[in-house]
């Protein structure tokens, strides 16, 4: 048999001495030391930037419950000091109208009472004027107002003659109630006609032009009265003016009131025509022509 090879012996186990212990203790305490020291400064960063992230949300959102609070906050503010506003201005508008009318009223009374001073001044320079220069006329106005009361006494038949006028002017009243009568009538059946005919616009347009020839119609009888009234009040003053010279030359005779107005007008539905310049109840060119046109008078609706 061959011999068996045997293992090398295991080496000595090493030994070490008490200080190369505690230079590995401290050896290995500061590296321990050095990787807590590395692990805690990136822990300490990432509990910085937790924080700053923290601390700038919570900044963020109470910056945005301010801009809210103060957003609202600032609505509730203006609208209670439109509120004041609105409230000064009412009570400084009442009370800037309130003394405007009090100093419009003592400017007015003020007013008034100088235009009343200056016009009893004037009056009285007038009436002074007046008794200075017609004081010696007032004898004779007195003696001719004596002659006056007696002519007026022949006068009577005047008198039965206004009073004969206004039993007329009555009627004429009553037939003008008819018709009113009729126009109301009128007024019914043009209403039923509008009813049936459904061209309002064509109509009223119609209608517009026949007012405005109408109106034109108006304003030259106006014309027309007004120089008739200055026809009638000239008649009257030369009418006046030779009564006075007939008294004057027939002073102490007998005196024959005359019979005939002066007004040149022939009769009163004529003088009624120039005054409404409604000719439709004579017996006229202009009142037949009124009377048979198509139609109604209901175009008097518009002159209302």
């Amino acid at each position: 048999m061959g011999r068996s090879k045997s293992s090398p012996p295991p080496p000595p186990p090493k030994t070490y001495t008490q200080a190369e212990v505690d230079t590995m203790k401290d050896k290995w305490h500061t590296d321990r030391e050095a990787k807590y020291d590395t692990r805690l400064a990136g822990q300490r960063d990432i509990w910085t930037a937790q924080e700053g992230q923290r601390k700038a949300e919570y900044i963020n959102e109470q910056r945005n419950l301010y801009d809210d609070r103060l957003k609202t906050a600032r609505g509730e503010w203006r609208t209670a000091a439109d509120a004041r506003y609105d409230q000064r201005l009412g009570e400084a508008r009442t009370g800037w109208h309130t003394e405007a009318e009090k100093r419009y009223d003592t400017r007015l009374g003020t007013a008034k009472g100088q235009w009343q001073g200056e016009a009893d001044k004037k009056s009285a320079a007038t009436q002074e004027e007046f008794n200075k220069k017609y004081g010696t006329l007032q004898g004779q106005y007195d003696t001719q107002a004596g002659q006056y009361t007696d002519l007026q006494a022949k006068y009577g038949q005047l008198d039965r003659n206004y009073l004969e006028r206004g039993k007329r002017h009555d009627d004429l009243k009553g037939r003008y109630g008819d018709l009113e009568t009729r126009h109301g009538n009128l007024q019914g059946k043009y209403d039923k006609t509008y009813a049936d005919y459904g061209n309002l616009r064509g109509q009223y347009e119609t209608r517009g032009r026949e007012y405005d020839t109408l109106k034109g119609q108006h304003e030259t009888r106006g014309r027309d009265y007004k120089a008739l009234q200055g026809r009638f009040d000239e008649r009257g003053r030369s009418l006046g003016r030779e009564r006075t010279n007939r008294r004057r030359s027939n002073f102490g005779g007998n005196y024959t009131a005359p019979q005939t107005s002066p007004n040149t007008v022939s009769s009163d539905q004529e003088r009624q025509a120039l005054l409404t310049g409604d000719y439709s109840f004579m017996n006229t060119d202009k009142g037949r022509g009124r009377g048979s046109r198509d139609g109604s008078d209901s175009w008097k609706r518009y002159l209302r």
